[in-house]
């Protein structure tokens, strides 16, 4: 089993590749544009995005009991007789039937299209279930900072920063992809038991405090990445930012000339400079993640049919912007064409039919015929 799924990992990696962290990390990096006010901007939005986690946590707000990671913490027994490798190793065992029994998406799991779980009703989401490598002794003892949820994809362009509490909050929808590292999870929740059972104050907090303040407070660092990466395909596309109708209840600082100047140039390197895909990715600087060939890194999971699927989808908004802006097809037509081959096989497999609303399958399958066009 374990040489078959490494066999079609070998098979399909190398037609993601773009987005493949080996991949990207072994590239020659050439012609990178260093934008101006990108230094400005990360300092004003970690300024921006340390308020927001600083706030969160020493309040003491909670979420619903049905939001999806309050009731898939309920199968998490803190265990404490074990260590952390101990306890990380049993949950990595129990992980593989709660991915299952909560139909995420995984390498042996097709998993389904969940509804809005984190960014609201509107939405439409695919959850990866993790098993990503982390120091369990380096975990527990940072686990009020160390975030066990990734950010693939989001639709949201706007500064504000709203965290995904899954209200419909006003922002622009559409597919999400989410990825939840549960035995990181599990060992979080763990350290927060502790910490409760320990805590002299007579102040007890439980599971949905602990969502709030531990797990998704922590996501605003994903988030703004994609914000920015979103805004530069929106001006690329004349597409106008959807305002939300909430904000966050202290001030926030929104650096909007700094912003669209910022925009502009990156635009005006990404479209005039004769570089392939990945120096594209590399010139479009971000906040947390150096540049998008880092943000737009896929999960490190073997590429078998029942996730493949997944992974091109969350990916084809992408493809289309960088065969947009390159002002060169020729030398990216190795990646062009590994691209074809993937959406061919999704549409001899008919694997989107029946999984996304009916607009969402209509939009998926366009994008599709476009990539298959090139």
């Amino acid at each position: 089993m374990y040489f078959l799924i490494n066999n079609v990992k070998e098979r399909y990696i190398m037609y993601l590749k773009l987005f493949n962290k080996d991949y990207v990390d072994r590239s020659p990096v050439t012609g990178i544009s260093i934008p101006s006010d990108i230094n400005y901007l990360r300092r004003v939005f970690h300024f921006n995005m340390n308020n927001i986690k600083t706030y969160y946590e020493s309040r003491n707000f909670s979420i619903k009991n049905t939001f999806i990671l309050s009731r898939i913490i309920e199968h998490f027994p803190p265990m404490f007789a074990y260590d952390s490798y101990r306890y990380v190793e049993y949950i990595r065992d129990k992980a593989k039937y709660l991915g299952k029994h909560f139909q995420f998406t995984n390498e042996i799991e097709d998993g389904v299209i969940h509804p809005g779980y984190f960014f609201g009703k509107d939405n439409e989401e695919i959850i990866f279930s993790l098993d990503e490598y982390f120091n369990p002794n380096e975990a527990e003892r940072n686990w009020k900072t160390i975030s066990c949820i990734t950010i693939y994809k989001h639709n949201r362009n706007d500064l504000k920063l709203l965290l995904p509490l899954s209200k419909d909050d006003g922002s622009r929808n559409g597919l999400c992809v989410i990825g939840v590292n549960l035995p990181l999870l599990a060992l979080k929740y763990r350290a927060f038991i502790r910490e409760q059972m320990s805590n002299s104050e007579g102040i007890s907090l439980n599971k949905n405090h602990f969502i709030m303040k531990y797990v998704l407070n922590l996501t605003c660092d994903g988030i703004v990445d994609h914000v920015m990466l979103n805004k530069l395909m929106d001006l690329f596309y004349n597409r106008e930012e959807v305002t939300p109708k909430f904000k966050h209840p202290f001030k926030l600082f929104f650096p909007d000339v700094q912003v669209n100047r910022y925009l502009s140039n990156t635009l005006d390197v990404i479209t005039n400079k004769n570089i392939d895909f990945i120096n594209i990715m590399h010139n479009i600087q971000l906040i947390n993640c150096i540049d998008a060939s880092e943000l737009l890194i896929l999960p490190d999971m073997p590429l078998t049919r029942q996730v493949l699927w997944s992974m091109v989808i969350s990916r084809l908004d992408y493809m289309i912007f960088l065969y947009d802006v390159s002002k060169s097809k020729n030398i990216n037509r190795h990646f062009i064409n590994d691209w074809k081959v993937l959406i061919k096989r999704l549409i001899r497999d008919n694997v989107i039919e029946g999984r996304f609303s009916y607009e969402t399958e209509k939009d998926i399958k366009e994008k599709m015929y476009i990539i298959s066009s090139y």
